[in-house]
């Protein structure tokens, strides 16, 4: 069972604050734990590369060798309608991209189990994993279905496509709080007698800010998690996970409480939704825009390219990614900024860094590659030379 606090939190709690304001993340960090970072941050880029590269590989295979409308044909002669034929092709589709992406997603939590980041069973995993491609294949077929048959009855199909996608973005994370979040995790809400509880009139007096604060529970099923706010408008939440209630010092958890009001008077919520939302528009429309200017086989039709299309919008996956991800990071740094100008303490947030950083084995200055492709947050160099107000040690790297 993974417990907190733990030995390295206690190793954390004994930081002098002069060097939580002065020494940079490549000193503050466990030297240990750094190393063994850098050897799961090498692991994550070789798999995460290979299921990528593989996915968009076998469903080009898939339509370039005709079998995509040889299943076209089968789905057809044994369906009533072009409707359902439609969504079983792009549920067909789905089950295939993950199938292909189910071995390198076993390492992945291979290594996480062996590098103690969770106490997952495998058959736990698996289970989430067919669930996921569950709901993967379902979202696929209605897709294809809808837009496809939209595109049979108006030459505007694509406006009411956009329209739809944004909305869609909005309502799942509007929704997530009531129905999506606590169909897998569990919250508790927060009680009174909390530590960091008496901090939140305050807080809520200075940012105008009123939510509900969850507490999810979390152990023992990994040792590290990060607070975070679901939702936007009015049905956001503000979560922290049961592992930093624990561990974390009182200064943190106030700086956790200052950031997440931040956040939410800020309505980043809304603005990352719909970031999201336009990305899918956005990647979709060049996806659509290249498989255009690739010659139709004479077996071809809508529904058989769908899988060169999924092809194309892989590799557009790739090139649009790391800019989310840096308007990500951005939000975040200045969710950071505001939320010591809320506590005026930045040792304890600097503390906090450093804590989730040992914990969750994340390297100081994480390679390029990662850094693009995985980090939706700042890295612990970066964060803590902003709440440091020092020059960031990673762009020496």
């Amino acid at each position: 069972m993974l417990t907190r606090p733990n030995a390295l939190d206690r190793v954390v709690d004994a930081i002098p604050m002069h060097d939580l304001l002065t020494r940079s993340a490549l000193e503050l960090l466990d030297p240990a734990r750094a190393a063994a970072a850098g050897h799961l941050e090498q692991t994550r880029i070789f798999t995460w590369v290979g299921m990528v590269v593989l996915q968009i590989a076998v469903l080009a295979w898939f339509w370039s060798t005709g079998l995509s409308a040889q299943l076209r044909d089968r789905l057809r002669s044994m369906l009533p309608t072009e409707f359902v034929v439609r969504f079983a092709f792009g549920a067909s589709l789905a089950l295939l991209d993950r199938t292909v992406a189910l071995v390198p997603e076993a390492v992945q939590y291979r290594f996480s189990r062996i590098m103690d980041l969770t106490e997952m069973f495998f058959r736990t995993w698996l289970w989430h994993w067919v669930v996921a491609t569950v709901i993967a294949m379902i979202v696929a077929g209605l897709i294809a279905s809808i837009v496809l048959w939209l595109a049979d009855r108006t030459h505007q199909w694509y406006i009411y496509t956009i329209a739809g996608v944004i909305g869609c973005t909005l309502l799942v994370t509007y929704v997530t709080p009531y129905v999506i979040a606590p169909a897998y995790k569990q919250y508790l809400q927060l009680p009174a007698s909390a530590p960091f509880s008496r901090d939140i009139p305050q807080l809520e007096q200075r940012t105008g800010v009123h939510v509900p604060v969850l507490e999810e529970h979390v152990q023992p099923r990994t040792r590290f998690a990060s607070a975070y706010v679901m939702g936007w408008g009015g049905s956001q939440r503000i979560v922290v996970p049961d592992t930093l209630v624990y561990a974390a010092t009182a200064g943190e958890l106030r700086f956790i409480l200052a950031r997440s009001y931040a956040w939410i008077a800020e309505n980043n919520g809304l603005h990352l939704a719909l970031v999201q939302g336009a990305f899918i528009v956005l990647g979709t429309a060049i996806a659509v825009f290249l498989s255009d200017r690739i010659g139709f086989r004479r077996d071809d039709d809508p529904v058989s390219r769908l899988a060169l299309l999924g092809a194309l919008m892989g590799c557009v996956y790739l090139v649009a990614l790391p800019f989310y991800d840096g308007y990500a990071r951005n939000l975040e740094l200045a969710t950071d900024r505001a939320g010591i100008a809320l506590t005026q303490d930045p040792a304890s947030a600097v503390r906090l860094e450093v804590r989730y950083a040992d914990q969750a084995l994340e390297t100081a200055c994480p390679y390029w590659f990662a850094h693009w492709y995985f980090d939706d947050r700042p890295s612990p160099g970066q964060r803590i030379a902003v709440l440091e107000g020092q020059p960031d040690p990673c762009v020496k790297r």
